[in-house]
């Protein structure tokens, strides 16, 4: 807003120099005669003010007299009458014939010329305000802040007070361009000062604002570019090693806070589940966004720093936390801490690719290796997870098949599980993998305590056990769909259709029952069906092979293992 208020002031100061004056003229006209230049001026003393004689014939007092009108005019000691005056003598002089300054501007005397640059030099380094005193790194933010905007505000004052006087004479160029090469100068000085990240990025941010912006290029004007991207290539040298060391302190700190504060179970709320990633990504993503206001260059610098101080970061937090659950028991951990752990991983994971820079392959190297520490993490805590939630299957279905106890304690406490996340997307993501892992784990251990429980003592409790079977597997469904969010029948298709295979009693039939299965669930059918076949007590040893047969034949080659896969990456459970 302020580059632009300089633009349109600027507009009207050029406007007013080029109709307010027009009815002054200090000189009627400049005539030549014998090689020499003389002057012929006007009559009236109301009309040449106070400078009646200002430019007499002779070229050397001439040119003292030019040089002391510049002098008045620079010390900003002329009302604007005078000044309307005194700037159009300026400017008749500059026609003499002489050595030309710029394409816009006029010309002056050889001798004269370097005499009017020096002044300009002179007048440019005493108007430029002096640098703030220096202090400790972190602690001179707002005093660079305000010699800044001093120097900016004073820098377009003076350049624009000067413009109607100084355009027409060739003179505003070198003001201009003095103007920068001083104040280049004096933001090196202050880039060579101990810096903290904020104070230099302010000097590039401000660097940037002043030199590249379409309203104040007229006011700053750099004659050597070199000088500008040179002065920019240093600022970016010296704020790499200081954002590296600002960075690496501020995860550190981070880190430390989490030891402090994150391992408490019994207070694990939202903000302290959902605080570490938070902070990590929220702080990397204002480094590369405060970097890319000067650049994709600097972006690219910034990300690939980035990662290296998020991988350092990933190494000491892995290493902390498989130390914290060597330290406790697994069946005693609260879900809540690990749940917040696999929600860490994942988001941390998810981040980091931001930070890869393609065009660097030791970016993509070591992307790849903290993405795996995070998601081996990830993993190991899932297992911790799924070991919890078997145990307590085991011991709620036990009760179940042995002792008849309601099956409905086991689907409150993993409701209880899912009810201490945090109601937000995070919270409902990790839901919905422990409801899986949950579902997953129930499932098999529902099969494993069938096939150990005695079938007589069953039916007799139970009646028909294939019934009750399908029963179970609506009533899972129900809960589980519910907590996850998602209709999804697998779990429940699998356990019905088992249930089948108690249900049915001819061979035929179980052949093209027990066929279903295996090209709908192999994996499991392989596990579980010969099992429910010799389980059901009703078929001879004969039979049951006849079933493996059938099922051989369409080459689907049962071969009963024990090892299942879950759906989840990484993880098997040997049930």
């Amino acid at each position: 807003m302020a580059l632009k208020q300089t633009r349109i002031l600027y507009n009207k100061l050029k406007w007013k120099k080029q109709h307010g004056n027009e009815e002054k003229p200090l000189m009627k006209n400049i005539e030549q005669t014998d090689g020499k230049q003389t002057c012929e001026y006007m009559e009236s003393s109301d009309q040449c003010g106070v400078y009646p004689d200002l430019i007499p014939p002779d070229v050397e007092v001439s040119g003292k007299k030019a040089l002391d009108i510049l002098r008045t005019i620079l010390s900003d000691q002329l009302n604007n009458d005078d000044l309307d005056q005194a700037a159009e003598v300026l400017k008749k002089w500059s026609k003499l014939n002489g050595v030309t300054i710029d394409k816009k501007g006029g010309s002056f005397p050889q001798n004269w010329l370097f005499e009017y640059l020096q002044e300009v030099d002179q007048f440019v380094e005493n108007h430029i305000p002096t640098l703030p005193v220096e202090g400790a790194p972190g602690s001179q933010l707002e005093q660079l802040q305000a010699f800044l905007k001093n120097t900016q505000s004073m820098i377009c004052y003076e350049v624009l007070r000067l413009t109607p006087v100084l355009e027409d004479t060739g003179l505003l160029v070198h003001l201009t361009e003095s103007y920068s090469r001083h104040l280049l100068t004096k933001l090196d000085l202050l880039l060579n000062r101990d810096l903290s990240v904020n104070e230099t990025f302010c000097l590039l941010q401000w660097g940037k604002d002043v030199f590249f912006s379409p309203d104040s290029q007229h006011v700053f004007r750099v004659h050597d570019p070199l000088l500008l991207t040179g002065w920019f290539e240093k600022a970016t040298r010296k704020l790499l090693p200081i954002l590296k060391n600002e960075v690496s302190r501020a995860l550190q700190n981070i880190l430390h806070y989490d030891k402090q504060h994150g391992h408490n179970e019994d207070s694990m709320d939202e903000e302290t589940f959902r605080r570490l990633h938070i902070d990590v990504i929220q702080y990397l993503n204002a480094v590369i966004k405060n970097s890319k206001e000067f650049g994709k260059t600097l972006m690219y610098e910034a990300q690939t720093l980035c990662l290296k101080e998020l991988h350092r970061f990933v190494q000491k937090y892995v290493d902390a936390e498989r130390k914290h659950l060597k330290k406790r028991q697994p069946l005693n951990t609260k879900s809540v801490y690990l749940f917040r752990l696999i929600s860490t991983c994942r988001q941390l994971r998810f981040f980091a690719p931001q930070l890869n820079n393609p065009d660097t392959n030791d970016s993509g190297n070591l992307l790849n290796i903290l993405c795996c520490m995070l998601e081996e993490l990830e993993d190991h805590v899932l297992s911790i997870v799924q070991k919890m939630m078997k145990h307590f299957a085991q011991d709620s279905l036990r009760r179940y098949f042995k002792r008849g106890e309601q099956i409905h304690i086991l689907t409150e406490e993993i409701q209880n599980q899912c009810a201490s996340l945090p109601q937000n997307d995070e919270g409902k993501e990790i839901q919905e993998i422990f409801v899986n892992v949950a579902y997953d784990c129930v499932l098999r251990v529902y099969l494993d305590c069938l096939m150990n429980s005695k079938t007589k003592r069953l039916e007799k409790r139970w009646g028909n056990v294939g019934e009750r079977m399908k029963e179970d597997a609506l009533n899972f469904q129900n809960t589980f769909t519910e907590l996850n969010g998602s209709d999804d029948k697998r779990n429940q298709s699998l356990l019905e259709r088992l249930s089948e295979v108690l249900l049915c009693s001819d061979v035929n039939a179980l052949k093209i029952t027990c066929c279903g299965l295996f090209e709908d669930f192999p994996n499991d059918s392989e596990q579980y069906v010969p099992g429910l076949l010799r389980w059901k007590g009703v078929l001879s040893e004969r039979q049951v092979r006849e079933v493996l047969d059938a099922i051989r034949d369409l080459h689907l080659d049962p071969n009963p293992r024990c090892v299942i896969r879950h759906p989840l990456k990484g993880l098997c459970c040997c049930l």
